[in-house]
Order: structure tokens, then C-alpha cells, then sequence
């Protein structure tokens, strides 16, 4: 997955720093003073550096004492808040805590740091005090264009004596993408609409596995549109086409045992219709979606329908791995 690094580096003064810059600790008396790195992307979706800025990003911390948490024989628990709702905003060409609030390192303690971006999106944060990791939930938007990239992250057992407490955020949703080709030369394909049906908008992340519980009442189904151009996107034979018109889905990850794919598409030849495809369903049941993988379903059409096949990788966004296990649209 590809990672954005977030720096809390203890440090007796706030000094203006770059992504490259060390500060040293001085003295006894350690402040906690933050900084991120983030790799390029290349979605405008996806979270960068810039967007990062652009929102911030919002921590919590808890002193677990000298116990200890996601190690063998951990018995630290988030009973003790060390940094409640902390929001940290990029101003002045540094990353600041929110009303000038300062905090110091205790001199032993085990400090345990959980992060996301700042999204209203996502609300309910919820660390209660015999636990040991923190959940959230996070609700998708409805439009592909006003949907995020969420990303979290997390830090165990950071002391002073840590030189570099480094959050490794990770994206946490699903994103989905579509493409279409075709073995056909006679035929030429003019697909208008792609869009996914019965599927979970909202669900709760657990910091503990990076897992998800998708909520599946009835309010909570929705159908998301990945294409919907009248004037369509031609498939010919030799291209493989993109048809993203919105940008990506990025999606609760979650089961799917009553999903679609529905697509619209009319079939030319010599430059005339001859022949209008509504609504051809190919199921996506016994599927499941994981936090931060990158799908693609490549549509492959035939003179008889619509095949599809799978492309995930787990990793860095922007790269897929080749096609695997087709799936053919149920008979007419």
C-alpha cells in the first residue's frame, strides 16, 4: 500500500522543518512536534501530500503506563487519554496542532498514537477504555466525483527515548475501476452506462486488523454510477478503454453477496445500431472487497454479451496485476 509517513519527533523547540530535516532532541523536556512525507499518486482522488494539507488530518494518544499494546503478552488498554481530538492543520509551511496546544513527552510512559484524515466523512470515533485499538465509521458519498480517499494510521509503544514516531497511513477503502475491450473486428461497442447495485455506503473500521464491518441495513444500500455519457465510449478491437468519466469508486470494503454490474451499451456495425443492450447484469456474489486494494473489471464484449475479469492488486494505487477468474453474464 502505498504509505504517507507522519513524523512526531520529539524536540525541545517547534522550529520550522522540511520533509528532510532532523530535529534533535534537547533537553529533558520533549515536545511533540509533527511533519509528513507523502509519496506521489496518480489519481486525482487519491490522497497526496497536497490534499493532505489541504484537510489535515486528525490524531488521538493514549498512555498505556509500561504496558504495552500489539506486542505478545500486551496488556495496555486505552483507559488513559494522553491527546484527546487532536486536529493538526499545514499553516506557515508547517504542520501545527489546532489552537496552539502543546504537548511533552512523559519521561517513560508507552504513548499509543492513532491517526486519519480529517473527513466529516468520517465521525464516531470510538476508543472505549477496556479495549485496546480504537473504531471509526466512515460513510462513502453518493457521487464518484465527491467520493475520498481515506487513509489512516497508527503507532505503538512510542516513548521519548523514540527518536522518530513515524505513522504509516494506509489507504483503507476500496477502490474500483472499469475498462472494456473486445476480440470482435466486425463489431464496434458503444458502451453509455456502467454502474454497481447493492452495495454497503457505510461500515466500521477497526485500527486493530485494518478490517471492516459493513452495514447492510436497508438505508444503507446504494447503487454507485461509474459511467453515465449518452454519447458513450467506443470499443474496437486492439484498445482496452478506461471508462472512468468521474474518476475512481473508492468504496466501503465488504462482502458482496447480492451486487451487480449493470451496463448499457449498443452494438454497430458499418456505423449502424444494430442492436440496444439494457441493463445486462453480471454478478458479483460471492465477492469480497478488502481495505486498500485497487480493483478493475475489465468488461470484454462478445456478439453474444458481456464477460468480466479481475484485476486487484494490493500495494500502491495505480497498478494492477493481470486479469483473473471470468465471470460470464447469465444466459438470456
Amino acid at each position: 500500500m502505498k504509505k504517507i509517513l507522519l513524523a512526531a519527533v520529539a524536540a525541545l523547540a517547534i522550529v520550522g522543518c522540511t520533509q528532510n530535516e532532523e530535529i534533535e532532541n534537547v533537553g529533558n523536556k520533549a515536545e511533540i512536534n509533527f511533519g509528513t512525507i507523502v509519496s506521489k499518486t496518480t489519481r486525482a482522488a487519491v490522497t497526496d501530500n497536497t490534499a493532505l494539507q489541504g484537510t489535515g488530518f486528525t490524531v488521538y494518544a493514549y498512555n498505556t503506563g509500561k504496558a504495552t499494546i500489539g506486542e505478545e503478552g500486551s496488556t495496555g488498554l486505552l483507559s488513559t487519554v494522553f491527546m484527546p481530538l487532536t486536529t493538526v492543520e499545514f499553516k506557515d509551511t508547517k504542520w501545527n496542532i489546532a489552537g496552539g496546544k502543546i504537548y511533552y513527552w512523559p519521561l517513560e510512559d508507552n504513548i499509543q498514537f492513532f491517526a486519519h484524515a480529517t473527513d466529516n466523512s468520517a465521525t464516531n470515533y470510538v476508543a472505549e477504555t477496556t479495549a485496546a485499538y480504537p473504531k471509526i465509521d466512515y460513510t462513502v458519498a453518493d457521487a464518484a466525483a465527491a467520493q475520498k480517499d481515506f487513509v489512516v494510521a497508527k503507532a505503538l509503544n512510542k516513548t521519548q527515548a523514540t527518536p522518530q514516531v513515524a505513522l504509516a497511513f494506509i489507504h483503507v477503502l476500496t477502490q474500483v475501476n472499469f475498462s472494456a475491450k473486445t476480440d470482435n473486428a466486425d463489431l464496434t461497442y458503444n458502451i453509455t452506462s456502467v454502474k454497481l447495485t447493492n452495495i454497503s455506503n457505510s461500515g466500521t473500521y477497526n485500527f486493530a486488523d485494518d478490517t471492516w464491518a459493513a452495514k447492510t441495513d436497508a438505508g444503507n444500500i446504494k447503487e454507485y454510477i461509474y459511467l453515465n455519457k449518452s454519447e458513450g465510449i467506443d470499443i474496437v478491437k486492439g484498445t482496452t478503454a478506461d471508462l472512468q468519466s468521474d474518476g475512481a469508486l473508492m468504496l466501503i470494503p465488504q462482502a458482496l453477496t447480492n451486487s451487480d454490474i449493470v451496463i448499457n451499451y449498443n452494438v454497430l456495425q458499418g456505423g449502424s445500431v444494430i442492436k440496444k443492450i439494457e441493463n445486462e447484469e453480471i454478478s458479483l456474489s460471492s465477492t469480497s472487497w478488502a481495505a486498500g486494494k485497487k480493483i478493475r473489471y475489465t468488461l470484454n464484449l462478445t456478439a453474444t454479451g458481456a464477460t468480466v475479469s479481475f484485476d486487484t492488486t494490493v500495494g500502491e494505487w495505480g497498478t494492477e496485476t493481470d486479469p483473473l477468474n471470468p465471470i460470464a453474464p447469465p444466459a438470456k
